[in-house]
């Protein structure tokens, strides 16, 4: 069984949050704390308490999946293979995470794609990159 992990977009900020930056430094101090995690009724919402109003963060869950060189893909994640550009997105209808291409094409993905794939962006930091033609 692989391990949940997340990161987090702060849309107003304009900033990734990598998983490591997500987790809580061990202060004897709760009060000190600022990001917080909460699952509630399957949904997992990340905020910032820093501000005098929260910020809510955008999640991004792991795939699983490495790419070529050795990078974690994420949900969100613009990845190329070959001549072929592809968004990384959770599928419903399968439960899973898909390649969706520009064209409209769907794509399995997994570990036997690990030696083709390249991460060459996200869709909040590189949304010209995936211009939809549909």
């Amino acid at each position: 069984m692989r391990e949940f992990k997340f990161r987090a977009w702060d849309d107003e900020a304009k900033k990734m949050y990598a998983p490591e930056e997500l987790e809580q430094p061990d202060v004897a101090d709760d009060t000190k704390k600022t990001i917080y995690c909460y699952l509630s009724y399957g949904v997992l919402q990340i905020y910032d308490f820093r501000e005098k109003d929260p910020i809510e963060f955008v999640p991004m869950q792991s795939t699983g999946w490495f790419d070529k060189n050795q990078n974690e893909i994420y949900e969100g994640d613009i990845v190329q293979i070959q001549d072929t550009i592809y968004q990384i997105i959770w599928s419903e209808d399968i439960s899973g995470f898909i390649l969706l291409s520009v064209e409209g094409i769907i794509m399995m993905g997994g570990d036997y794609i690990a030696d083709e794939i390249d991460i060459i962006g996200n869709i909040y930091e590189n949304q010209e990159l995936i211009n939809y033609r549909y």
